[in-house]
């Protein structure tokens, strides 16, 4: 799972699918063949990728449930965006799934599923649940890369070092080819004193190298574009500013994924 990266924070509303979809607007925009892998059973993702959430389509809680390798070829879907980004929606009963004990042989299961798929693309992102659930071990342990989004806020910041230390059980368990990405930040204030003490413990949590710049600033266009089902990079020079923070993370990412696994 080289090209693999899940997307995480045991917090919801930091911005993981804002973050999972800005990246896979970048890609859409140089043309790079990716995959979306939505894990939330909000399905946020699946929306605003134009591809309306129903029990009648295969997906993720599917694929899951199969246990059978490979098993996700069968249920990736075009997404509306273009024919250079797919999706494996979500889907199937991803709740329950989640609920499960975490048995050695239901936490690779989307491991299993992807096998032979993800080599089908450029990169694969995951858009995990906001927990630290079955569901998210599955999501890294099928990945390389853990690419962690933080609100710099004072919840924002507290539910790190718990998902710091899934990371590292799921390595040490699971899947050795795991790495922490980096940590990108979502939503900050262009002046907050509050937001940039916050920063400041987490690069003391993480390291100041794996906080990634430049942070994703607030901004009404990423609502819109959500809500138009659309790549923020579609909506030309308004999103001149957004397009080109999230060009440098979807730069920093693909550098990330050439390295080798540094963790210990």
């Amino acid at each position: 799972m080289s090209n693999t990266v899940a997307v995480l924070n045991q917090k919801g509303g930091v911005g993981k699918t804002t973050v999972t979809l800005g990246l896979a607007s970048a890609a859409w925009a140089g043309s790079t063949r990716t995959l979306i892998v939505d894990l939330d059973a909000q399905a946020n993702a699946t929306w605003a990728l134009g591809v309306d959430p129903s029990v009648d389509n295969l997906g993720t809680g599917d694929a899951l449930a199969a246990n059978r390798s490979g098993a996700a070829g069968d249920m990736v879907v075009e997404s509306g965006w273009s024919d250079d980004i797919w999706l494996l929606p979500a889907s199937g009963d991803l709740t329950g799934h989640d609920a499960e004990p975490r048995r050695a042989n239901s936490r690779r299961r989307l491991a299993k599923a992807l096998r032979g798929v993800a080599d089908d693309f450029e990169l694969v992102l995951i858009d995990c649940a906001p927990s630290l659930g079955l569901n998210t071990t599955n999501g890294l342990a099928a990945a390389q890369g853990a690419l962690l989004v933080v609100e710099p806020s004072e919840f924002g910041v507290r539910g790190v070092e718990p998902t710091l230390d899934l990371i590292e059980q799921v390595w040490t368990v699971d899947n050795r080819e795991l790495d922490l990405s980096g940590v990108v930040l979502n939503r900050v204030p262009a002046i907050s004193t509050v937001a940039q003490d916050r920063i400041g413990d987490l690069k003391k949590l993480v390291g100041s190298d794996s906080v990634w710049t430049p942070p994703i600033p607030q901004r009404v266009l990423v609502g819109q574009a959500h809500h138009e089902r659309a790549p923020i990079h579609s909506f030309g020079a308004r999103a001149a500013e957004l397009a080109m923070v999230f060009d440098l993370l979807l730069q920093q990412l693909t550098q990330s994924l050439a390295v080798e696994p540094t963790m210990e």
